[in-house]
């Protein structure tokens, strides 16, 4: 009975690691990108020329890294939709913050930029320059702050 739930967990790392092994980072050119990418990129980051675009397929899904000379990274999913815009030491351009987000943020902490935003399943994370990090739902309403 052992040997037969020892196999079956190699078997399964085996497939695991298999899956994992077979991804593949390419560099690519900003008109390979997905259209909705393409247009984020045009509408909030003009004629700035990435330093490189990533394209990272793995068997299940696809995504996309855009990075700047300033060093702000950009991640795309499949579809070219932003899902998180990280501006290390710098601040992510306001233009890409939905407005309930902004206007909480300028009547909450007026000396904060954005240094990090971020869209999930459940609605926004951002970073601020101070290192808190702030929830919002989809709607843009305030939830709770992390540290």
């Amino acid at each position: 009975m052992r040997t037969k739930l020892k196999l079956t967990v190699y078997l399964i790392a085996g497939l695991l690691f298999g899956l994992t092994a077979n991804a593949q980072k390419t560099v690519i050119k900003k008109e390979a990108l997905p259209g909705n990418a393409q247009t984020f990129l045009k509408t909030h980051f003009g004629s700035k020329k990435p330093s490189y675009i990533l394209e990272d397929k793995e068997i299940l899904s696809t995504e996309y890294k855009v990075q700047f000379d300033n060093k702000i990274e950009i991640e795309f999913d499949k579809k070219g939709n932003w899902k998180e815009v990280d501006a290390k030491t710098g601040k992510v351009p306001k233009s890409i913050i939905p407005k309930k987000i902004a206007s909480y943020i300028k009547s909450n902490f007026p000396k904060e930029d954005v240094t990090k935003i971020e869209i999930e399943s459940s609605g926004y994370e951002t970073k601020l320059t101070n290192g808190l990090e702030l929830k919002f739902n989809m709607k843009g309403d305030f939830i709770k702050i992390d540290k």
